[in-house]
Protein backbone atom coordinates (compact mmCIF):
# COMPACT_ATOMS: atom_id res chain seq x y z
CA UNK A 1 0.00 0.00 0.00
CA UNK A 2 1.45 3.33 -1.06
CA UNK A 3 0.65 7.03 -1.40
CA UNK A 4 2.59 7.29 -4.67
CA UNK A 5 3.56 4.97 -7.48
CA UNK A 6 4.14 4.94 -11.22
CA UNK A 7 4.09 7.02 -13.37
CA UNK A 8 5.87 9.10 -10.68
CA UNK A 9 9.62 8.47 -10.97
CA UNK A 10 10.96 8.49 -7.41
CA UNK A 11 12.62 6.25 -4.87
CA UNK A 12 9.53 4.80 -3.18
CA UNK A 13 7.72 3.77 -6.41
CA UNK A 14 10.92 2.17 -7.71
CA UNK A 15 11.46 0.32 -4.42
CA UNK A 16 7.88 -1.02 -4.42
CA UNK A 17 8.00 -2.09 -8.06
CA UNK A 18 11.26 -3.98 -7.62
CA UNK A 19 10.20 -5.70 -4.41
CA UNK A 20 6.88 -6.76 -5.97
CA UNK A 21 8.63 -8.10 -9.06
CA UNK A 22 11.17 -9.98 -6.96
CA UNK A 23 8.42 -11.57 -4.85
CA UNK A 24 6.41 -12.55 -7.93
CA UNK A 25 9.46 -14.17 -9.51
CA UNK A 26 9.74 -16.28 -6.34
CA UNK A 27 6.12 -17.45 -6.87
CA UNK A 28 4.27 -15.15 -4.44
CA UNK A 29 1.13 -13.13 -5.23
CA UNK A 30 1.28 -9.35 -4.78
CA UNK A 31 -1.33 -6.59 -5.11
CA UNK A 32 -0.20 -2.96 -5.08
CA UNK A 33 -2.76 -0.42 -3.79
CA UNK A 34 -1.76 2.92 -5.34
CA UNK A 35 -3.48 6.23 -6.18
CA UNK A 36 -4.69 7.09 -9.65
CA UNK A 37 -3.00 9.89 -11.59
CA UNK A 38 -6.02 10.65 -13.74
CA UNK A 39 -8.31 13.64 -13.41
CA UNK A 40 -10.98 12.60 -10.89
CA UNK A 41 -13.77 14.43 -12.72
CA UNK A 42 -13.30 12.32 -15.85
CA UNK A 43 -13.42 8.97 -14.10
CA UNK A 44 -16.69 7.17 -14.65
CA UNK A 45 -16.06 3.79 -13.16
CA UNK A 46 -13.46 1.22 -12.26
CA UNK A 47 -13.97 -2.27 -13.53
CA UNK A 48 -12.20 -5.46 -12.59
CA UNK A 49 -12.10 -8.86 -14.14
CA UNK A 50 -10.29 -12.06 -13.36
CA UNK A 51 -8.19 -13.68 -16.06
CA UNK A 52 -5.67 -16.51 -15.81
CA UNK A 53 -5.98 -16.48 -12.04
CA UNK A 54 -5.09 -12.80 -11.70
CA UNK A 55 -7.09 -9.64 -11.27
CA UNK A 56 -6.74 -6.88 -13.79
CA UNK A 57 -8.13 -3.39 -13.40
CA UNK A 58 -8.74 -0.65 -15.90
CA UNK A 59 -10.03 2.88 -15.50
CA UNK A 60 -12.77 3.92 -17.90
CA UNK A 61 -12.88 7.65 -18.67
CA UNK A 62 -15.73 9.69 -20.03
CA UNK A 63 -13.47 12.12 -21.88
CA UNK A 64 -9.74 11.44 -21.86
CA UNK A 65 -9.49 7.65 -22.17
CA UNK A 66 -6.94 5.51 -20.41
CA UNK A 67 -3.97 7.42 -19.04
CA UNK A 68 -1.52 4.58 -19.61
CA UNK A 69 -3.11 3.12 -22.71
CA UNK A 70 -3.38 -0.34 -21.19
CA UNK A 71 -3.88 -2.45 -18.09
CA UNK A 72 -1.74 -2.91 -15.01
CA UNK A 73 -1.61 -6.41 -13.65
CA UNK A 74 -1.98 -6.68 -9.88
CA UNK A 75 -2.24 -2.92 -9.30
CA UNK A 76 -5.41 -1.50 -7.74
CA UNK A 77 -5.80 2.25 -8.31
CA UNK A 78 -7.79 4.09 -5.65
CA UNK A 79 -9.03 7.66 -6.03
CA UNK A 80 -7.18 10.96 -5.63
CA UNK A 81 -8.27 14.16 -3.85
CA UNK A 82 -5.76 16.58 -5.42
CA UNK A 83 -3.75 16.03 -8.58
CA UNK A 84 -1.17 18.65 -7.60
CA UNK A 85 0.23 18.56 -4.08
CA UNK A 86 3.58 19.11 -2.32
CA UNK A 87 6.52 18.55 -4.66
CA UNK A 88 4.31 17.82 -7.67
CA UNK A 89 2.84 14.57 -6.32
CA UNK A 90 -0.86 13.82 -5.86
CA UNK A 91 -2.87 13.82 -2.62
CA UNK A 92 -4.47 10.36 -2.46
CA UNK A 93 -7.86 9.60 -0.97
CA UNK A 94 -7.32 6.85 1.64
CA UNK A 95 -11.04 6.92 2.49
CA UNK A 96 -12.05 5.56 -0.92
CA UNK A 97 -14.55 2.82 0.01
CA UNK A 98 -13.36 0.70 -2.91
CA UNK A 99 -10.07 0.03 -1.08
CA UNK A 100 -11.70 -2.14 1.58
CA UNK A 101 -14.10 -3.65 -0.96
CA UNK A 102 -11.13 -4.80 -3.05
CA UNK A 103 -9.21 -5.87 0.05
CA UNK A 104 -12.03 -8.19 1.15
CA UNK A 105 -11.99 -9.98 -2.21
CA UNK A 106 -8.62 -11.58 -1.43
CA UNK A 107 -7.22 -13.63 1.43
CA UNK A 108 -4.08 -11.62 2.08
CA UNK A 109 -1.43 -12.98 4.45
CA UNK A 110 0.32 -9.70 5.19
CA UNK A 111 0.05 -5.95 4.57
CA UNK A 112 3.19 -4.02 3.68
CA UNK A 113 2.62 -0.27 3.83
CA UNK A 114 5.16 2.32 2.67
CA UNK A 115 3.86 5.55 4.23
CA UNK A 116 2.79 6.28 7.83
CA UNK A 117 0.24 8.93 6.87
CA UNK A 118 -2.91 8.77 4.68
CA UNK A 119 -2.81 5.21 3.27
CA UNK A 120 -0.86 4.27 6.40
CA UNK A 121 -3.92 4.86 8.57
CA UNK A 122 -6.05 2.80 6.16
CA UNK A 123 -3.52 -0.03 6.45
CA UNK A 124 -3.76 0.11 10.26
CA UNK A 125 -7.58 -0.07 10.05
CA UNK A 126 -7.52 -3.09 7.72
CA UNK A 127 -4.86 -4.85 9.78
CA UNK A 128 -6.85 -4.53 12.99
CA UNK A 129 -10.23 -5.31 11.47
CA UNK A 130 -9.12 -8.43 9.59
CA UNK A 131 -6.34 -9.48 12.02
CA UNK A 132 -3.69 -9.46 9.31
CA UNK A 133 -0.11 -8.52 10.31
CA UNK A 134 1.13 -5.12 9.21
CA UNK A 135 4.72 -4.26 8.28
CA UNK A 136 6.05 -0.84 7.33
CA UNK A 137 9.11 0.46 5.49
CA UNK A 138 10.54 3.74 6.72
CA UNK A 139 11.61 5.27 3.40
CA UNK A 140 11.78 9.00 4.13
CA UNK A 141 13.08 11.34 6.80
CA UNK A 142 9.77 13.19 6.79
CA UNK A 143 10.89 15.99 9.10
CA UNK A 144 13.66 16.89 6.63
CA UNK A 145 11.38 16.56 3.61
CA UNK A 146 8.56 18.73 4.96
CA UNK A 147 10.90 21.33 6.46
CA UNK A 148 12.36 21.95 3.00
CA UNK A 149 8.89 23.13 1.89
CA UNK A 150 7.65 24.83 5.07
CA UNK A 151 10.93 26.68 5.72
CA UNK A 152 10.75 25.96 9.43
CA UNK A 153 7.23 27.31 10.00
CA UNK A 154 6.04 23.91 11.20
CA UNK A 155 8.11 22.28 13.95
CA UNK A 156 8.08 18.92 12.20
CA UNK A 157 11.44 18.03 13.71
CA UNK A 158 9.51 17.45 16.95
CA UNK A 159 6.10 16.47 15.61
CA UNK A 160 7.20 13.76 13.16
CA UNK A 161 9.01 11.51 15.69
CA UNK A 162 5.96 11.78 17.95
CA UNK A 163 3.58 10.88 15.10
CA UNK A 164 5.83 8.03 13.99
CA UNK A 165 5.95 6.55 17.50
CA UNK A 166 2.15 6.57 17.58
CA UNK A 167 1.84 4.97 14.14
CA UNK A 168 4.58 2.39 14.69
CA UNK A 169 2.80 0.96 17.74
CA UNK A 170 0.30 -0.54 15.29
CA UNK A 171 2.98 -2.22 13.14
CA UNK A 172 4.06 -5.79 13.75
CA UNK A 173 7.46 -5.18 12.16
CA UNK A 174 9.34 -2.19 10.72
CA UNK A 175 11.89 -2.18 7.90
CA UNK A 176 14.71 0.30 7.48
CA UNK A 177 16.72 0.45 4.26
CA UNK A 178 20.04 0.95 6.09
CA UNK A 179 21.58 0.39 9.50
CA UNK A 180 21.66 4.13 10.16
CA UNK A 181 17.90 4.37 9.64
CA UNK A 182 17.36 1.32 11.82
CA UNK A 183 19.23 3.07 14.64
CA UNK A 184 17.03 6.15 14.16
CA UNK A 185 13.90 4.00 14.53
CA UNK A 186 15.13 2.34 17.71
CA UNK A 187 16.82 5.34 19.35
CA UNK A 188 14.47 8.20 18.38
CA UNK A 189 11.16 6.47 17.65
CA UNK A 190 11.43 3.94 20.46
CA UNK A 191 10.92 0.75 18.41
CA UNK A 192 12.25 -2.41 20.05
CA UNK A 193 15.29 -3.66 18.08
CA UNK A 194 13.80 -7.14 17.65
CA UNK A 195 10.84 -5.54 15.82
CA UNK A 196 13.09 -3.97 13.18
CA UNK A 197 15.06 -5.28 10.24
CA UNK A 198 17.06 -3.97 7.29
CA UNK A 199 15.46 -4.32 3.86
CA UNK A 200 17.13 -2.21 1.16
CA UNK A 201 15.84 -1.56 -2.33
CA UNK A 202 17.16 -4.16 -4.74
CA UNK A 203 19.11 -3.39 -7.90
CA UNK A 204 17.82 -4.80 -11.16
CA UNK A 205 20.00 -7.33 -12.94
CA UNK A 206 20.09 -5.21 -16.08
CA UNK A 207 21.94 -2.48 -14.17
CA UNK A 208 24.94 -4.80 -13.99
CA UNK A 209 24.77 -6.01 -17.61
CA UNK A 210 25.54 -2.82 -19.52
CA UNK A 211 28.24 -2.99 -22.17
CA UNK A 212 30.88 -0.22 -22.16
CA UNK A 213 29.79 0.84 -25.65
CA UNK A 214 26.33 1.74 -24.32
CA UNK A 215 27.94 4.12 -21.86
CA UNK A 216 30.19 5.56 -24.56
CA UNK A 217 27.09 6.23 -26.66
CA UNK A 218 25.72 8.42 -23.86
CA UNK A 219 29.02 10.29 -23.64
CA UNK A 220 28.99 10.93 -27.40
CA UNK A 221 25.40 12.14 -27.19
CA UNK A 222 26.39 14.85 -24.70
CA UNK A 223 29.78 15.73 -26.15
CA UNK A 224 31.84 14.17 -23.38
CA UNK A 225 33.92 11.56 -25.20
CA UNK A 226 37.23 13.16 -24.24
CA UNK A 227 36.36 15.19 -21.14
CA UNK A 228 35.22 14.17 -17.62
CA UNK A 229 31.55 13.22 -17.50
CA UNK A 230 29.69 13.74 -14.20
CA UNK A 231 26.10 12.72 -13.47
CA UNK A 232 23.29 13.21 -11.02
CA UNK A 233 19.85 11.55 -11.17
CA UNK A 234 17.30 13.29 -8.97
CA UNK A 235 13.93 14.93 -8.74
CA UNK A 236 14.46 18.59 -9.46
CA UNK A 237 12.96 19.62 -6.14
CA UNK A 238 14.11 21.61 -3.14
CA UNK A 239 14.56 18.68 -0.78
CA UNK A 240 17.11 17.08 -3.13
CA UNK A 241 19.57 19.95 -2.64
CA UNK A 242 20.34 20.28 -6.37
CA UNK A 243 21.00 24.02 -6.00
CA UNK A 244 23.93 23.13 -3.75
CA UNK A 245 25.40 21.04 -6.57
CA UNK A 246 25.16 23.98 -8.97
CA UNK A 247 26.85 26.33 -6.51
CA UNK A 248 29.62 23.77 -6.00
CA UNK A 249 30.08 23.21 -9.74
CA UNK A 250 30.75 26.90 -10.24
CA UNK A 251 33.70 26.52 -7.88
CA UNK A 252 34.77 23.26 -9.59
CA UNK A 253 34.98 25.13 -12.88
CA UNK A 254 37.27 27.70 -11.28
CA UNK A 255 39.49 25.14 -9.53
CA UNK A 256 39.70 22.56 -12.34
CA UNK A 257 40.23 25.01 -15.16
CA UNK A 258 39.53 22.48 -17.90
CA UNK A 259 36.34 21.40 -19.74
CA UNK A 260 33.98 18.93 -18.07
CA UNK A 261 30.34 17.97 -18.53
CA UNK A 262 27.69 17.57 -15.81
CA UNK A 263 24.40 15.89 -16.75
CA UNK A 264 21.34 16.56 -14.59
CA UNK A 265 18.80 13.76 -15.17
CA UNK A 266 15.32 14.22 -13.72
CA UNK A 267 12.36 16.56 -13.60
CA UNK A 268 10.36 18.25 -10.90
CA UNK A 269 8.73 21.46 -9.67
CA UNK A 270 12.03 23.38 -9.39
CA UNK A 271 13.56 22.48 -12.73
CA UNK A 272 13.01 25.86 -14.41
CA UNK A 273 14.36 27.71 -11.39
CA UNK A 274 17.43 25.45 -11.33
CA UNK A 275 18.04 25.97 -15.04
CA UNK A 276 17.83 29.74 -14.49
CA UNK A 277 20.28 29.52 -11.59
CA UNK A 278 22.68 27.46 -13.72
CA UNK A 279 22.73 30.22 -16.34
CA UNK A 280 23.29 32.86 -13.65
CA UNK A 281 26.33 30.92 -12.46
CA UNK A 282 27.71 30.80 -16.00
CA UNK A 283 27.51 27.00 -16.25
CA UNK A 284 25.90 26.79 -19.72
CA UNK A 285 28.96 25.03 -21.20
CA UNK A 286 29.25 22.58 -18.33
CA UNK A 287 25.75 21.64 -17.12
CA UNK A 288 22.99 20.00 -19.20
CA UNK A 289 19.46 19.38 -17.88
CA UNK A 290 18.36 16.18 -19.63
CA UNK A 291 14.87 15.84 -18.13
CA UNK A 292 13.34 12.51 -17.17
CA UNK A 293 14.87 9.28 -18.41
CA UNK A 294 12.63 6.17 -18.05
CA UNK A 295 13.86 3.85 -15.34
CA UNK A 296 14.35 1.00 -17.80
CA UNK A 297 16.73 3.21 -19.83
CA UNK A 298 18.79 4.78 -17.05
CA UNK A 299 21.50 2.13 -16.52
CA UNK A 300 23.75 3.22 -19.45
CA UNK A 301 23.91 6.73 -17.95
CA UNK A 302 25.54 5.37 -14.80
CA UNK A 303 27.90 3.29 -16.94
CA UNK A 304 28.89 6.43 -18.84
CA UNK A 305 29.71 8.54 -15.78
CA UNK A 306 33.18 9.01 -14.33
CA UNK A 307 31.51 9.94 -11.04
CA UNK A 308 28.02 10.35 -9.62
CA UNK A 309 27.35 13.56 -7.67
CA UNK A 310 24.74 13.59 -4.90
CA UNK A 311 23.80 16.22 -2.32
CA UNK A 312 20.41 15.13 -0.93
CA UNK A 313 20.11 14.96 2.85
CA UNK A 314 16.61 13.41 2.96
CA UNK A 315 17.45 9.89 1.80
CA UNK A 316 17.00 6.80 3.93
CA UNK A 317 18.94 4.72 1.44
CA UNK A 318 19.59 6.49 -1.83
CA UNK A 319 18.62 4.03 -4.58
CA UNK A 320 20.48 6.02 -7.19
CA UNK A 321 23.68 5.64 -5.18
CA UNK A 322 23.48 1.87 -5.52
CA UNK A 323 22.55 2.16 -9.19
CA UNK A 324 25.63 4.31 -9.71
CA UNK A 325 27.72 1.63 -7.98
CA UNK A 326 26.23 -1.00 -10.32
CA UNK A 327 27.48 1.13 -13.21
CA UNK A 328 30.95 1.25 -11.57
CA UNK A 329 30.63 5.00 -10.92
CA UNK A 330 32.16 6.23 -7.64
CA UNK A 331 29.84 8.55 -5.67
CA UNK A 332 30.77 12.00 -4.35
CA UNK A 333 28.08 12.87 -1.82
CA UNK A 334 27.20 15.13 1.07
CA UNK A 335 27.48 13.15 4.28
CA UNK A 336 23.93 12.39 5.42
CA UNK A 337 21.88 9.57 6.88
CA UNK A 338 21.28 6.74 4.44
CA UNK A 339 24.01 7.76 2.02
CA UNK A 340 26.86 7.37 4.50
CA UNK A 341 25.72 3.77 5.11
CA UNK A 342 26.56 3.00 1.47
CA UNK A 343 29.46 5.25 0.52
CA UNK A 344 32.73 4.19 2.12
CA UNK A 345 34.73 7.40 2.16
CA UNK A 346 37.88 7.08 0.06
CA UNK A 347 37.00 3.51 -0.98
CA UNK A 348 34.03 3.60 -3.38
CA UNK A 349 33.36 7.33 -3.20
CA UNK A 350 33.94 10.52 -1.25
CA UNK A 351 31.85 12.04 1.56
CA UNK A 352 31.96 15.74 2.43
CA UNK A 353 30.15 18.23 4.61
CA UNK A 354 27.47 20.49 3.16
CA UNK A 355 30.00 23.17 2.24
CA UNK A 356 30.41 24.26 -1.38
CA UNK A 357 34.17 24.81 -1.05
CA UNK A 358 34.76 21.40 0.56
CA UNK A 359 32.53 19.64 -1.94
CA UNK A 360 34.07 21.44 -4.93
CA UNK A 361 37.59 20.52 -3.79
CA UNK A 362 36.53 16.87 -3.43
CA UNK A 363 35.17 16.81 -6.99
CA UNK A 364 38.23 18.64 -8.34
CA UNK A 365 40.57 16.27 -6.52
CA UNK A 366 38.74 13.32 -8.05
CA UNK A 367 38.97 14.82 -11.55
CA UNK A 368 42.70 15.43 -11.06
CA UNK A 369 43.24 11.96 -9.60
CA UNK A 370 44.74 13.22 -6.35
CA UNK A 371 42.68 11.04 -3.97
CA UNK A 372 44.45 8.12 -2.22
CA UNK A 373 42.90 5.36 -4.38
CA UNK A 374 43.03 5.55 -8.20
CA UNK A 375 39.69 6.27 -9.89
CA UNK A 376 39.73 2.80 -11.49
CA UNK A 377 40.08 1.09 -8.09
CA UNK A 378 37.26 3.19 -6.60
CA UNK A 379 35.08 2.14 -9.56
CA UNK A 380 35.91 -1.53 -8.94
CA UNK A 381 35.02 -1.19 -5.26
CA UNK A 382 31.71 0.50 -6.17
CA UNK A 383 30.73 -2.46 -8.35
CA UNK A 384 31.56 -4.93 -5.59
CA UNK A 385 29.36 -3.00 -3.15
CA UNK A 386 26.43 -3.06 -5.59
CA UNK A 387 26.60 -6.85 -5.90
CA UNK A 388 25.40 -7.14 -2.28
CA UNK A 389 22.04 -5.53 -3.19
CA UNK A 390 20.62 -7.62 -6.05
CA UNK A 391 16.83 -7.65 -6.50
CA UNK A 392 16.58 -11.41 -5.89
CA UNK A 393 18.58 -11.26 -2.66
CA UNK A 394 16.34 -8.49 -1.28
CA UNK A 395 13.13 -10.38 -2.17
CA UNK A 396 14.39 -13.52 -0.41
CA UNK A 397 15.19 -11.44 2.65
CA UNK A 398 11.68 -9.94 2.60
CA UNK A 399 10.09 -13.41 2.47
CA UNK A 400 12.13 -14.48 5.49
CA UNK A 401 10.84 -11.49 7.49
CA UNK A 402 7.26 -11.95 6.23
CA UNK A 403 7.17 -15.61 7.29
CA UNK A 404 8.44 -14.76 10.76
CA UNK A 405 5.84 -12.01 11.22
CA UNK A 406 2.98 -14.19 9.93
CA UNK A 407 3.99 -17.10 12.19
CA UNK A 408 4.20 -14.85 15.24
CA UNK A 409 0.79 -13.34 14.45
CA UNK A 410 -0.80 -16.79 14.18
CA UNK A 411 0.70 -17.81 17.50
CA UNK A 412 -0.63 -14.64 19.10
CA UNK A 413 -4.15 -15.24 17.74
CA UNK A 414 -4.19 -18.83 19.04
CA UNK A 415 -3.03 -17.66 22.46
CA UNK A 416 -5.85 -15.11 22.58
CA UNK A 417 -8.43 -17.75 21.65
CA UNK A 418 -7.27 -19.98 24.52
CA UNK A 419 -7.62 -17.07 26.93
CA UNK A 420 -11.29 -16.47 26.04
CA UNK A 421 -13.70 -17.41 28.88
CA UNK A 422 -15.79 -20.55 28.38
CA UNK A 423 -19.22 -20.01 26.86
Amino acid sequence: MTNNYKPIVAGVPISIERLARGLEELGHEVTIFAPTYKERRTMRQLTGRRAAGKWRFEAVHAQTGSERGGEEENVFRYSTCLNRFVGGIVLPNPFDIRIEREFKEHCYDIIHVHHPMLIGRTAVHLSRKYQIPLVFTYHTRYEHYITSYTKGIVRVNRLMPFYLRTFLRHCHFVFAPTEGMREYLTDVCGIRPEKTGILPTGIEKRNFDIEPEAGMGIRRQYGAEHIPFLLTVSRMANEKNVKFLLESLKRVRELYGKPFRMLMVGDGPDRKELERRSRELGLEENVIFAGTVPNEEIAPYFKAADAFLFASKTETQGIVVLEAFAGAAPVIAVKASGVEDLVDDGVNGILTGEDTEEYARAVTGFLNGTQMLPCSKMAENALQKAALYSEEAVALKAVHYYNSVIAENETHKKRNIRLLPAG
